[in-house]
């Protein structure tokens, strides 16, 4: 089951629980709730690897840490007010509120940021609520708090309407009419509901198949090739104790298959960047390996796509890893800045572009890869041969 962890202010939580009835055989929902803003950082750190899923009630929290540079690493939401929420709720107030000058009103949800929630096509200039613009920032609770008090106390406003729920007891306090609101029962149904299907597609993702197939360069010498083996086998178990992301190692007749999963291969290389076990196996051995990564929905289809995989690393000069993904993309040789992003998919423009021109579909796809990584369609035969792997007469 899907695992969200909600990061809150205590005034929302009564407000998400009502649709925890609706999702229970679906997900399960836990409550973080914070009184400071300071307080989310510390929260999110300490909770989020428990978690398929992070979601902050609001936007506040999320886009105060996302002005910090910060890269979430567990995927992460904030539940928002889609316009037809918002104008429903607005007319919920002028219908209860039949002589309401929207003038003499202050929202603190609406801003440039977000098209001042289409307010602007709707009403007359002279019409237009108070507003003003977001600065997210720790100190947010009382600088919105300060500006609905300054127009109340200059008797510029009737009424506050705010998203902010920690100050809703701030207003009360001040005397200060106020309406909080928050996204209706519907649309936090379906924003969960699109939250689920993401981590469960995500999920699937993760858990794909991976092997790895791993070659040792020069084989010629049988004798000396067990021995090979030997070594290669130990250094496999000796990293494996060390960051355990293998799940199987199985020698073969002439190579090693390792088997682990999607999520653990995008640790393994750094999100497909860098290959960790082959930088390992080549510091330890005496001797220099090649890796071919497959990933499959099936384990045939794995080890299908590491055998190509490890052919394309074996046919470079230099030890190397490639990475073939399910949807056919092959990446590599990776940690190298000849590392390219090329599909194994047959498209029947490139098939008969080949025979014309005499040159495989698989080195054009290369070429249209050095093409995109470089970002131009100029090309000399010193960037093919860096790029490819080539002798600068094969360029030519």
């Amino acid at each position: 089951m899907i695992k969200i962890g909600v990061i809150t202010a205590p005034h929302s939580i009564e407000e998400i629980k009502q649709i925890e009835p609706l999702i229970q055989d679906q997900c399960e929902l836990s409550f973080i709730p914070y009184r400071q803003l300071s307080e989310i950082k510390e929260l999110y750190n300490s909770h989020h690897l428990f978690y398929d899923g992070i979601l902050f009630s609001g936007e506040l929290g999320y886009k105060i840490w996302q002005q910090e540079g910060t890269v979430f690493q567990t995927p992460t939401y904030y539940l928002h007010i889609p316009e037809g929420d918002f104008y429903k709720r607005l007319f919920a107030i002028s219908n209860a509120n039949k002589h309401l000058n929207f003038s003499r009103v202050y929202i603190d949800s609406i801003s440039k940021e977000n098209n001042y929630m289409g307010l602007k096509e709707v009403l007359k200039k002279d019409e237009f609520p108070f507003s003003n613009e977001i600065e997210y920032s720790e100190s947010i609770y009382e600088k919105t708090f300060q500006q609905h008090l300054s127009l109340w106390q200059q008797g510029k406003i009737d009424l506050s309407i705010t998203r902010v729920s920690n100050i809703v007891e701030l207003l009360n306090q001040a005397g200060i009419p106020n309406i909080f609101i928050f996204p209706s029962k519907a649309s936090i149904l379906e924003q969960i509901q699109q939250i689920i299907n993401e981590l469960q597609i995500s999920n699937l993702l993760e858990n794909q198949w991976t092997i790895g197939i791993i070659t040792i360069e020069n084989q010629d010498n049988i004798s000396d090739l067990d021995f090979k083996q030997i070594l290669l086998h130990k250094a496999l178990l000796e990293f494996n104790e060390k960051e355990k992301p293998l799940s199987v190692i199985q020698k073969k007749h002439a190579n090693f298959e390792v088997i682990t999963s999607y999520a653990e291969l995008k640790n393994l290389t750094n999100e497909f960047t860098e290959c960790s076990l082959l930088r390992y196996l080549n510091q330890t051995l005496p001797f220099h390996v090649h890796i071919g990564w497959g990933i499959g929905t099936t384990l045939y289809a794995a080890k299908t796509s590491a055998q190509t995989a490890n052919k394309q690393a074996e046919s470079n000069n230099f030890p190397c890893s490639y990475v073939i993904t399910a949807n056919e993309e092959v990446i590599g040789p990776l940690g190298e800045e000849t590392c390219l992003h090329f599909t194994n998919t047959v498209d029947p423009q490139l098939e008969q572009l080949s025979e014309t021109l005499g040159i495989s579909s698989l080195r054009i796809q290369k070429i249209m890869a050095v093409i995109s990584k470089l970002q131009t369609n100029e090309l000399t035969a010193e960037d093919l041969a860096y790029h490819l792997g080539l002798t600068l007469r094969q360029a030519n």
